[in-house]
């Protein structure tokens, strides 16, 4: 019994009087999104994947049933699938601190086990930009740490500014990359790191 069955059997219940509720319906059914695996850290991987959708226009007893059967149920506006590896990742936040795992951009979705070196390259020597990602290790790409703890927020003390950070450091290291360590919902902890090398053409 597939998940477009289910969802098309929902249909036959007592008109909304939502007009044209029964064909917006119908057209989320032929366009159900659907992810194997997630690539957002916390989630367990159900055994037959991941449904999107906007599920106002169905039942709650109906989510219930595909839950049953062994599927897990997002929200497409709050979901989308890495275009690399197919899996799935939150585009908007859950809490205060959360970061995202995958960028979106007009290269597409990528999740962080997706990224390539040349996305990070051209977010260096940028103070007004930075890696913004969950559980994301430069050290992975060749970065080596060199200061942290930086706070910028609405508390007294946190006024860490990149611009000047990065004019003090940049004369004598040429390759800087700003990573937010972690956010809050009234601040964000920072570090700097660089790479040695040439850039990759």
């Amino acid at each position: 019994m597939t998940p477009e069955y289910i969802l098309r059997k929902s249909l036959c219940r007592k008109p909304s009087d939502r007009k044209g509720w029964q064909q917006t319906a119908q057209s989320y059914i032929e366009n159900l999104n659907y992810a194997g695996e997630y690539a957002e850290p916390g989630y367990d991987n159900p055994r037959k994947g991941i449904l999107f959708s906007n599920w106002n226009y169905f039942p709650g007893k109906v989510t219930k049933i595909l839950e049953k059967y062994g599927y897990s149920i997002g929200w497409e506006d709050e979901w989308s699938t890495c275009d690399g590896c197919g899996r799935a990742v939150r585009t908007s936040p859950d809490s205060y601190g959360w970061q995202p795992s995958c960028v979106m951009n007009d290269g597409g979705t990528r999740c962080i086990d997706c990224l390539d070196e040349i996305y990070i390259e051209s977010l260096e020597n940028q103070p007004t930009r930075a890696v913004n990602l969950h559980r994301f290790d430069p050290a992975a790409f060749g970065y080596t740490k060199l200061e942290g703890d930086f706070e910028s927020g609405w508390h007294p003390g946190q006024n860490d500014k990149p611009a000047e950070i990065y004019a003090r450091l940049h004369p004598t290291h040429t390759r800087l990359l700003f990573v937010v360590d972690d956010v809050g919902q009234f601040d964000m902890r920072f570090s700097i790191w660089e790479k040695a090398g040439a850039l990759t053409d």
